[in-house]
């Protein structure tokens, strides 16, 4: 068994004393963290950059794979699902990337239509949508997923104890590999959110500012901080059903209801046509941009400063995320699960920014709206709804979503942190909960009041930093994952 979750209190301490060297060296060494930390992810991602590609599409050909193959019907423990498939996949989307939707809608499209990555050999509005697609499609959901699956096996089929390392690792008598697995876990989650929280915030303010007019300053974004805080720390302590699902359901409602409303007030037939053209070619380029050759092939700084980020990021968050979907998802097949990580929130992204890219490039090219508008992942949201009928409604359906998003990734990364500092139980002490919500609080904010935007982007750095080794565990388990479902035990697995 792993040393961690028997003793959470060495845990913690671990936790904390990382969090002290870092809040230190912030102090003390602000400058020279931020830099070093920047040239260590370059390295890393230069370096390491072509073994992620690897890992992605690997990734998502094994979850591909899982579910077509008769492994696909067996299901991941006994009993019906505790949750209905819309609030299933309701929590499982807004925790792994709802709220990055909100901040790059319009921004991301726009960014790739404007500074295309290579020679464009299509239309070029396709081209930006099937870039954006690349970079939120499958490969992120694959390794959320195929976490989310090997958590799921070894704890409703192969181990049956707790939500923690020791349920993937323990029948090796791996304790400090299980041990460092709970770490990296931990500061994965905190360290993620907190950037999430940040970023968040910033655009929080961007709301204050576009319906008062007032500025702000960099200080005044601990009070959203503060606030969003509060509301996930009270939905973390009701739990997964009575806080998470319904904040969850709430914001899958109100994502599509903008959606909608954008869908209808720009080009209809358009959004649609591109849609189904950008899905195709991404479909067809997949494999080569996936491994970055032939006529798909982009320059190495575009590489470290898009792909090779977004993997890293994505596989920063995995443990996190996975540890979450598999403790929403006993009861389910692997074929639902694929389903549910890969197929659907994927499809859901492409119509996302199909409607808002589209629309938003649209409005540049009409001349409408000035290129730069579009520029800040903060504000080119709120610009876009100006352009619009009822700009008031929509940007304060924007504002909400923003909070609901944010909220919902802190209040499921305050469930698991508590997972695993209270023994890999499922509902994890409330009073554990709250001291993770107002941990999360303090820590976001003292580097907000410290460092403004500076440390946010040196928490990211760390975040890409933990991703490393991290993916030398995850592929660890991939391998014990493959044995074990290769030499399975009739008795132990229910199929549907």
């Amino acid at each position: 068994m792993s040393p961690f979750p028997s003793n959470p209190s060495i845990l913690l301490r671990l936790t904390a004393a990382v969090l002290l060297i870092f809040l230190i060296g912030v102090l003390f060494f602000n400058v020279y963290l931020i830099g070093s930390l920047g040239v260590w992810t370059e390295w890393v991602l230069s370096f390491f950059g072509g073994y992620y590609l690897f890992l992605g599409l690997g990734s998502v050909l094994l979850m591909l794979l899982a579910g077509i193959s008769p492994l696909g019907k067996i299901k991941l423990g006994a009993g019906k699902p505790e949750f209905g498939w819309l609030s299933w996949i309701a929590m499982l989307y807004s925790t792994g990337m709802g709220g990055g939707l909100i901040l790059r809608a319009v921004q991301e499209p726009v960014f790739y239509f404007q500074n295309p990555p290579r020679e464009v050999d299509i239309d070029p509005k396709t081209f930006s949508l099937e870039y954006t697609f690349f970079h939120w499609g499958l490969t992120p959901w694959a390794f959320y997923g195929l976490m989310a699956l090997i958590v799921a096996y070894n704890l409703y089929i192969k181990e049956g104890s707790a939500l923690s390392s020791s349920a993937l690792l323990g029948r090796l008598n791996h304790p400090w590999l299980a041990g460092c697995l709970d770490l990296l876990t931990v500061l994965c989650t905190l360290f993620g959110v907190v950037a999430g929280v940040g970023l968040g915030s910033r655009q929080l303010m961007e709301a204050v500012a576009y319906w008062t007019g007032w500025g702000f300053s960099s200080h005044t974004v601990i009070l959203p901080i503060l606030l969003v805080s509060v509301i996930a720390t009270l939905s973390a302590h009701f739990g997964v059903r009575r806080g998470i699902r319904l904040l969850s359901n709430l914001n899958i409602l109100g994502a599509t209801v903008l959606l909608l409303f954008a869908w209808i007030m720009g080009d209809t037939f358009g959004s649609v046509s591109y849609f189904f053209s950008a899905i195709g070619m991404y479909l067809r380029d997949f494999l080569p941009m996936s491994l970055n050759y032939g006529k798909a092939q982009v320059s190495d700084d575009f590489l470290k400063d898009w792909t090779y980020f977004y993997w890293a990021f994505w596989l920063s968050w995995a443990p996190f995320t996975g540890v979450f979907i598999a403790r929403i998802s006993k009861g389910r097949t692997i074929r639902e699960l694929v389903a549910a990580t890969l197929i659907i929130p994927a499809l859901g992204t492409f119509l996302w920014f199909s409607v808002f890219g589209l629309n938003g490039i649209e409005l540049i090219e009409s001349s409408q709206v000035a290129p730069e508008s579009f520029s800040s992942i903060y504000s080119s949201l709120f610009n876009y709804f100006s352009h619009f009928p009822f700009p008031l409604v929509s940007n304060l359906l924007v504002t909400l979503l923003v909070s609901t998003f944010l909220i919902t990734s802190i209040d499921s990364a305050i469930f698991v942190l508590s997972i695993f500092s209270d023994e890999g139980k499922a509902e994890p002490n409330s009073r554990i909960r709250i001291f993770w919500g107002i941990s999360i609080f303090l820590f976001t904010a003292i580097l907000v009041w410290l460092g403004k935007d500076g440390l946010l982007e040196a928490v990211s750095n760390l975040l890409i930093l933990f991703a490393l080794p991290f993916s030398f565990v995850f592929l660890f388990l991939i391998v014990q994952f493959l044995r074990r479902i290769a030499k399975p035990n009739p008795d132990e697995i229910e199929h549907d």
